[in-house]
């Protein structure tokens, strides 16, 4: 039982500092550009203007 714990608890730890290094990339605007995918499905740096569409409104 133990050797379970010892495991549980080295097993927390090494959890602990990837949680903390995976914040820690986040918040830093240059690793942000290159981790965070939603920038890609968003269109931010593409670049490319939306085709505008015309209305007539007559009031």
């Amino acid at each position: 039982m133990k050797k379970v714990e010892n495991l549980l608890v080295k097993l927390a730890l090494i959890h602990l500092v990837f949680l903390l290094l995976s914040q820690w990339v986040l918040t830093h605007d240059s690793w942000k550009r290159n981790v965070n995918k939603s920038i890609y499905y968003e269109g931010v740096i593409k670049g490319n203007q939306p085709r505008t569409t015309e209305t007539i409104d007559h009031q």
